[in-house]
This record gives structure tokens, sequence and C-alpha cells, in this order.
């Protein structure tokens, strides 16, 4: 248990990624959260930046229409207390200073973007808040994932150590193609980090965000529009419209059911069937009284009524108490001195 509210280990936290598909209209932000949660997520995620603390000045195209997908950091307080009012927990990607300061006042989670991995003076910053921190992992080595981690728990220690630290694997193509998804990273994270492996999918379809909880994924990020059809920002293509969220989170809930546990016993639902599946030792020959049970006397049919075949060393050599036919099963009774070994 992270905290009351957050329980990473026990169920799929499952992110409607808004991002920036509002493409800087706050009436369909509102609009989104609000699909987003009649589609079952169980929080939304924004990005927050001031543009010119973001963009260079250089790139004037990218500026422009990072400008134009802004959101003012009054209308992310409004977006807020819109996601509190439809039961979804509120978070966001900061991608400067100030904007972290927000976040950090609006939301319990703070969302690190694969792009800031190696931005070390604002992993600290994001360490200090003390929230938990998803950090995405697109176009990282294992070496920087380490390193990014090091800083983080060294300016705050208990960030990891108190499982508030949730790595995302991602692949930063837009959208990623199906060959390069590498969902077996998922496993490699949890055994190499130890820390708790979520998955942000930039496939098209929903159908690697079902692999990756199979793979043990606790938290899902896809991202969301209201509608994919007519849409020149690229964002929307890759997302999910609320019918395919609404699938994938109906998906999620049954294989996360289906998972189950890092073990391996007999499910209640089996033991029934035990008797039917398994077998016994049977006569192989008509057997008289009197006879010595040798091998060739004994052969394995179902059901498991008799002696079962785990105890086929114990019979040999035993005697015979009775006729058994051959193909029936036999009993511990029919043999003697079966039960004093």
């Amino acid at each position: 248990m992270i905290n009351d509210k957050f329980n990473f280990f026990e169920r799929v936290f499952i992110v409607a990624e808004i991002g920036v598909n509002h493409e800087g209209d706050f009436s369909k932000a509102v609009e989104m959260i609000e699909l987003a949660a009649q589609a079952g997520a169980d929080a939304v995620k924004f990005q927050t930046y001031i543009p010119e603390f973001y963009v260079s000045s250089s790139q004037k195209e990218r500026l422009e229409r990072v400008r134009k997908f802004t959101l003012s950091f009054r209308q992310f307080r409004k977006l807020s207390e819109k996601a509190g009012e439809e039961k979804v927990v509120f978070f966001s990607t900061p991608l400067d200073f100030a904007s972290l300061e927000l976040v950090n006042e609006l939301s319990p989670i703070i969302k690190i973007s694969s792009g800031d991995i190696n931005n070390y003076p604002f992993l600290e910053k994001v360490a200090a808040t003390g929230k938990i921190i998803i950090l995405s992992t697109g176009l990282s080595t294992v070496e920087e994932i380490e390193k990014a981690l090091d800083i983080i728990n060294k300016s705050n220690y208990s960030i990891i150590h108190e499982r508030k630290l949730i790595l995302l694997h991602c692949v930063a193509a837009y959208p990623a193609p199906e060959e390069e998804v590498n969902l077996l990273s998922i496993q490699y994270l949890q055994n190499r980090f130890s820390v708790p492996v979520g998955y942000s999918d930039h496939t098209e379809g929903i159908l690697a965000c079902q692999a990756a909880v199979a793979l043990g994924a606790c938290v899902i990020e896809k991202h969301f529009t209201y509608r994919k059809e007519g849409q020149s920002f690229h964002d929307h293509h890759l997302s999910a419209d609320p019918k395919e969220f609404r699938e994938l989170v109906s998906a999620i809930r049954r294989i996360e059911k289906m998972r189950g546990v890092s073990d391996k016993s007999p499910m209640p639902s089996e033991m029934p069937f035990k008797s039917h599946i398994r077998r016994s030792l049977a006569a192989a020959r008509d057997l008289n009284p009197g006879d010595i049970l040798g091998k060739k006397d004994i052969c394995y049919l179902k059901p498991a009524a008799g002696i079962p075949i785990d105890d086929f060393n114990s019979a040999l050599g035993k005697r015979v108490k009775k006729k058994i036919p051959q193909g029936e099963i036999i009993s511990k009774e029919d043999i003697a001195g079966f039960d004093e070994d």
C-alpha cells in the first residue's frame, strides 16, 4: 500500500492520458474528464507547462503549436476540481519548475516525462515534494534509469523505500511499432530495480495494454481522446476513444483477476476434478490372494480412488489379501501391511 488512496499492488491503476488532446480548448478538457470517468478511468492526466520554459524560441513552429495547446494555471485548478467531482484522480506532467509547483499543489501524484529522466535538477525538486512519482522510461538505457533513481533516492530517501515511485515502461515513438513494444521490459525492470512497474502505451489499439497487465504492470497509461476521426494532431490517432477505453478497462479488470499470485498450488475450482483426472494403482492381471506385487502386476488407471501412483514403491513386495480382477483399482485394504510402512 503506497498510501490510503492508492494500492498499485492489488488493483491496476488505469490512467486516461488526456495530455494535450484538448488542444487548448478548456471546455473540451472538461468534457474529456467526464468521458474518461464514465469510461472507468481511475485517473486523468494532463501536461502542464509554460511554453517559453519548455520549447526553444528557435523552434518557432513547435513553440507556436505548444502555445495554442496551453491551458492556464487557473484553468488547471478548475480541471482538478472537476476531476474531484467526477471522482477520478487528477494529476499532470509538469514540464518546467513553475508548473511543478502548481502540480504539487493540485495533485497527489507527479508524473515525470521520459524527456526529463536525465534532468537531474528537476528530479531533485520532484523528489523533494514527497509525492508519489511516476517516472516514464521512454528512450532510456538501464544506466540512465539507475542514475535517475539514484538522484531521487539521494534527494528523498523515503520515495523509493516507501514504494512511492513507479517506473513506466514506455517506447517513445508515436505510434510505437508493435515489434518494438518490448513488453518483457516490464518484468525486467521489476527484477532489476525492485520497484513497481507500469506501462505507458503509444501503440494503436488496446492490445498492448492488456498484454502489459498480464505481464504484471501495476499502472496503465493510455492516451485518451473524445474522437479519433477528423483530427490532425497525431496523438488522437494512437489514443483510445471513450468506447475503446471502456473496453480496455473491462478487459483489465478481468485480466487482473486472472493474474492471481506468484505461486503454484491447486485452485479450489480444481479440487472436485482431482479424482477424475488423477490415476490410481490397478491390477495389470488377475491377482489372487497371496500374490506378491511386482512391477509387472501393476498398471495406472483413472480415477484416483485407490492407492495413489505416488505410493507405487510402497506397494511393491506386498502380499495381496483378496482376489483383484484385471483392470480394477487396488485399494490399501487389498494389500497386507500397506499402512505399516
